[in-house]
């Protein structure tokens, strides 16, 4: 179960741990191990998984059954002619027979079921492990759309002072009242993008508690660190990991299923001996004998060519899927490296130069526009450009954050539990 506990449990930011469940998420906020935790036990994809475990069960009880036990009665010389009228020369026989199973098909049919069974549980973690990245990513969404709320509603809150001040500027015959009718049209808008951004916020909640099936969140705001940043890692130690990559190991339970099934076609070579013994009374002279019988089809080698020889390509094609998935994961692999290192490179870039450059951008702006050396429009483009840099930071994170938990999911374990962080 180190599978289950490395890469599930601590698939998120932070580790999920397996304490007792009682409601579905906290009131007023929410972290990520509280949303893990509730998708685990309130999902309804994952609770199916209890009646197809349960199917399985029940035919490796069927596979475990012995062959069964056969009572057989015979009649005969009854109801002819002559001699043989009425029942005076009868011979009745009665007898019980089986089967001895031979080539260990018995073995090999509960060797099916049990691989069957360990597939089914990679399925499942393989399902578990893809929900919990969807719940990951979906948090973040949430997060992300906090952040951009709460630009936003600097933003606006910007624009309305700045239409305070131009509305002073114009009653003082200062500037001309077109710049106070832009300002109104600049205030329209960001008022819009902020109702877009309570609404992505509202929006992205439902999607989140979704995933526990509750369409009414009980929780506001989501409480995480999107600007975390993942420790460096070499590709080459990345690479090494690969083969705890849960798509792989539904693989390798699929080749063991193939082998199963390969063994039990060959089991299927040899006959089974059929075997009975009972009693024959001769009713003609009184007397009673034993009866003892064997027999074995014919020509089973032949007859099991043909499955052995599907079962055997299965396998092999089995292994095939393995080695291809593998090479492709690798070059998966190399991309979300190079598309992670690129995004962490931006988000340093954006939060310790290019934001802060901007900010003192607007600062010697807006004293220049109370000034006078500066016009509505150069103000104007200064907030836009410090809001479009403050958004890219947010893309970018998210980014990051996007590319660490594919990653883990491709290497099948999170990297640590410790964080770095870069200084806004």
């Amino acid at each position: 179960m180190r599978f289950f506990s490395t890469v599930i449990a601590r698939l998120a930011i932070t580790i999920l741990c397996y304490s007792p469940w009682v409601t579905a998420a906290p009131t007023e906020s929410i972290r990520l191990d509280d949303a893990l935790k509730a998708t685990l036990q309130y999902n309804p994809e994952l609770s199916g998984y209890r009646f197809k475990e349960d199917a399985l069960k029940g035919e490796q009880q069927t596979a475990a059954l012995r062959p069964e036990y056969r009572l057989a009665a015979e009649l005969e010389n009854v109801a002819g002619s002559g001699e043989l009228r009425g029942t005076q020369a009868s011979e009745l026989t009665i007898a019980v027979s089986s089967v001895i199973e031979l080539g260990d098909k018995r073995d090999a049919r509960l060797g099916v079921v049990t691989a069957r069974q360990q597939q089914l549980q990679s399925e499942q973690r393989l399902l578990t492990l893809d929900l919990l990245s969807d719940v990951t990513r979906q948090f973040l969404q949430l997060i992300a759309a906090q952040e951009q709320l709460a630009i936003r509603t600097e933003a606006d809150q910007l624009a309305r002072n700045t239409m305070d001040s131009l509305r002073k500027l114009v009653q003082a015959g200062r500037i001309p009242e077109a710049e106070l009718l832009r300002a109104e049209a600049g205030l329209a808008r960001t008022s819009i993008a902020l109702q877009q951004a309570r609404q992505q916020v509202r929006g992205e909640r439902l999607r989140l508690s979704g995933y526990w099936a509750d369409p009414t969140p009980d929780f506001q705001t989501a409480q995480g660190d999107l600007y975390a940043l993942p420790p460096s890692i070499s590709l080459p130690e990345l690479e090494s990991r690969l083969d705890a990559n849960p798509d792989l190991t539904m693989l390798a339970t699929e080749i063991d299923l193939r082998a199963a099934e390969l063994r039990e076609a060959r089991s299927n070579r040899r006959g089974d001996l059929e075997w009975s013994a009972g009693i024959r009374r001769l009713e003609e002279t009184g007397d009673s004998a034993a009866v003892v019988g064997l027999s074995m089809p014919l020509g089973t080698t032949k007859r099991a060519t043909g499955v052995i020889a599907t079962a055997t390509a299965q396998q092999a094609g089995a292994e095939q899927a393995h080695r291809s998935t593998r090479i492709r994961l690798q070059a998966e692999l190399a991309g979300l490296f190079e598309e992670q290192q690129q995004a962490v490179s931006e988000l340093e870039m954006l939060r310790t130069r290019v934001v802060p450059a901007l900010k003192r951008a607007l600062q010697e702006t807006a004293q220049g526009f109370d000034l006078g050396r500066y016009s509505y429009l150069e103000l104007t483009l200064a907030q836009g450009e410090l809001l479009d840099a403050q958004l890219a930071v947010i893309d970018a994170a998210q980014r990051v954050q996007y590319t660490r938990i594919e990653l883990e999911r491709l290497t099948g374990a999170a990297f640590t539990e410790q964080h770095t962080e870069v200084a806004p």
